[in-house]
């Protein structure tokens, strides 16, 4: 599953940035490794396996200072992390992100991680996620609910609106379907925003096929323009000149307007010069573009940099 999980991120554009699993695979109190990424779980102690981890995509990390955070248990843990520059904006130099698997605790603790550890007060924008092992009517309108499930729930759904959290499911769309024949689907896996991430939350989607889990992958995306990918750019040096040099003589360029206006004018000079530069696309592919990559950089500045 983790491995049928990691390759289907060549299904995407860009590979996802950070992995939050839960119940991840461990062996000898190890966590699988994967080509890139970076794995971060709290530390085993008394035989206590992580019950989350966090893989962080290499090229992301470069860019970050992260610093990881853990609650003395393995089921919660916290990514903290920074830029000089601004996640969203200039002013959030910060973001927060919890881990979360939460299962049956005691009577008097239905679950084993407590509201307050999921949704904390933070002066950061932070992302609470997780399977969280609740069935809420927010999340899950149409399912018929038992008394002790709504007892459950409605704590965490309480703190959570109390401190403008807002959930980013879509509502009725399960993320767990049981192997058993007689089991019913779920909403377990749920997302939430603070008031300061929520307005650049862009998109909960599942694109990605199953993994063999019960549950099934969640891409979540934000607006952080600091990593968004830069627009494909012309790979000049692997332009085919011969051919271009052909295809653009052999293109025709029709006659300005004899009485121009200025929308006759741009209607005729945008024609033509989309004709050309279909030529130029034609016969130049485009570099591969990761968030890392830099539209202005040149050769003149890589020898600049090593002087």
């Amino acid at each position: 599953m983790f491995l049928s999980l990691f390759g289907s991120f060549t299904q995407l554009a860009l590979p996802p940035s950070i992995v939050a699993l839960q119940d991840p695979p461990v062996y000898r109190g190890k966590l699988p490794s994967f080509n890139l990424y970076t794995c971060f779980s709290p530390p085993s102690s008394g035989g206590c396996k992580p019950r989350v981890a966090f893989y962080v995509y290499g090229p992301f990390l470069s860019t970050v200072v992260l610093l990881p955070r853990f609650f003395g248990r393995g089921d919660v843990m916290a990514l903290d992390l920074f830029t000089p520059d601004g996640f969203f904006n200039p002013s959030t130099t910060g973001f927060t992100v919890i881990n979360s698997y939460s299962t049956k605790g005691r009577s008097n603790n239905p679950r084993s991680v407590p509201p307050d550890i999921i949704f904390p007060s933070s002066p950061l924008p932070t992302l609470t996620l997780g399977d969280l092992n609740i069935h809420h009517p927010t999340a899950d309108p149409l399912r018929v609910f038992k008394e002790d499930e709504i007892a459950t729930s409605t704590p965490y759904f309480d703190r959570a609106t109390d401190l403008g959290y807002t959930l980013l499911n879509t509502p009725g769309v399960f993320t767990r379907f049981s192997m058993s024949s007689i089991g019913r689907p779920g909403v377990l896996d749920l997302s939430f925003a603070c008031p300061l991430l929520a307005p650049y939350f862009t998109e909960w989607s599942d694109p990605l096929p199953s993994t063999g889990s019960d549950h099934i992958p969640v891409l979540l995306r934000f607006e952080a323009p600091l990593f968004r990918a830069p627009p494909p750019s012309p790979n000049w040096a692997l332009t085919d000149w011969v051919a271009l040099e052909s295809s653009l003589k052999a293109t025709t360029i029709s006659p300005p307007p004899p009485l121009p206006t200025t929308r006759s004018l741009d209607t005729w000079f945008s024609t033509n010069l989309g004709r050309l530069m279909s030529q130029f696309a034609l016969h130049t592919p485009t570099k591969r573009v990761t968030f890392r990559s830099k539209p202005w950089w040149s050769e003149l500045l890589s020898v600049l940099r090593k002087a």
